[in-house]
């Protein structure tokens, strides 16, 4: 029987060399990823993107700004952290029972 992978816990390092791990995620955190990966986002320029990305990644950390993050992890950091955490919610969503019963 094959183990199964652990997620792991995304963390951030700063421009200013601290690093700073997600925490665990709650429902608000959740519902921020979910509401924004729902938004139509196809005329937004790069710099609206990527502005928008960061106050989210921002928010998931505890940081009270995006302004320490460096631009080039902004992008990559918000798909790890996003997926991270809808990832955790959907892991305990297949425990539940009759979970493989509703896939079909």
């Amino acid at each position: 029987m094959a183990m199964k992978k652990e997620m792991a816990i995304p963390s951030i390092t700063l421009i200013d060399g601290r690093e700073v791990t997600l925490p665990r995620p709650n429902m608000k955190m959740w519902r921020r990823v979910a509401e924004y990966d729902e938004l139509d986002k196809t005329d937004w320029t790069i710099s609206k993107l990527m502005t928008e990305h960061a106050a989210v990644i921002a928010e998931m950390f505890g940081l009270e700004s995006a302004d320490d993050m460096d631009p080039a992890d902004v992008l990559p950091m918000y798909m790890e952290a996003a997926g991270y955490v809808i990832g955790v919610a959907n892991e305990k969503l297949k425990k539940l029972p009759n979970a493989e019963a509703e896939e079909g």
